[in-house]
């Protein structure tokens, strides 16, 4: 039987851990960092920051509990509204949020 991977931290109950989240694919392959969440429609999305081609291929789908496992300080952000954003320019630096 396969491992199950649980957060460091817990989400929110509101938030199942298989929530659908769009990352971009260097967050998917771990080769950067979460470093701006969006809620565009509702939706979230957790990307490095960088320009992307607006092509499907740049992007996949994951439980955000998957994001948090990667990076449990995007849990700061979890309260975050339809049609807000966050955004730092590094992990440990703080967050800026804004509507949009």
């Amino acid at each position: 039987m396969g491992k199950i991977a649980v957060t460091s931290k817990p989400l929110p109950p509101e938030i199942p851990y298989e929530t659908k989240s769009y990352v971009c694919i260097h967050v998917f392959d771990r080769s950067r960092p979460v470093l701006y969440v969006t809620r565009p429609d509702g939706d979230w999305c957790a990307l490095c920051g960088d320009e992307h081609p607006d092509d499907a291929s740049a992007y996949r789908v994951v439980g955000i509990g998957h994001v948090l496992d990667y990076d449990p300080s995007v849990a700061e952000v979890l309260d975050l509204r339809p049609n807000q954003e966050a955004e730092r320019e590094a992990v440990g630096e703080p967050w800026i949020r804004t509507d949009f």
